[in-house]
């Protein structure tokens, strides 16, 4: 009997433990975007459509030939492009995320994504997101096919392009 009561209750501890760690806020990012006013903020960061042009504009600057595309959800667009460059070119995937939750994307996703790049064959991949990326998400991609850019790369990458 005192053992079956001691498993409940270490049991029920665990539950509470799970449910303090999921409240949780996660880490800040090291490197933010700030905008003065709001009539400053770009439109694409406020529109996912506008978004999706703009990730599709960007990606466009690699060489990269746009295929087709889908939401997945209403925050996550999957791109598939081909980039027809001899010996270094082949399919690419691509995923947008909008406004992702605490405006952080984590390890899970971009392990899940680096999954779908190897699982569908891709050359690379690159994910751009409207947010920032947590630390274990540069770790799921640590010597793999995948790019990673935040909002503040992604903002760095237009100005350079001239796409602002």
């Amino acid at each position: 009997m005192q053992i079956f009561l001691t498993v409940i209750i270490a049991f029920v501890l665990g539950l509470i433990l799970i449910f303090f760690l999921k409240t949780t806020q996660p880490q800040a990012p090291r490197e933010t975007v700030h905008f003065d006013k709001d009539s400053d903020k770009p439109s694409y960061l406020e529109d996912r459509e506008e978004f999706r042009s703009k990730c599709l504009e960007f990606l466009g600057k690699f060489n990269l030939e746009y295929r087709h595309s889908v939401w997945a959800n209403n925050s996550e667009l999957e791109i598939d492009m081909q980039d027809e460059t001899p010996v270094v070119g082949g399919k690419y995937l691509a995923l947008c995320i909008f406004n992702p939750p605490f405006n952080l994307v984590d390890g899970m996703k971009v392990k899940g994504f680096l999954d779908s790049v190897k699982g569908e064959g891709a050359a690379r991949g690159i994910i751009i997101t409207t947010g920032y990326f947590a630390d274990e998400a540069y770790r799921q991609i640590e010597e793999e096919p995948v790019e990673l850019v935040n909002i503040h790369s992604f903002l760095k990458y237009l100005k350079g392009f001239d796409i602002y």
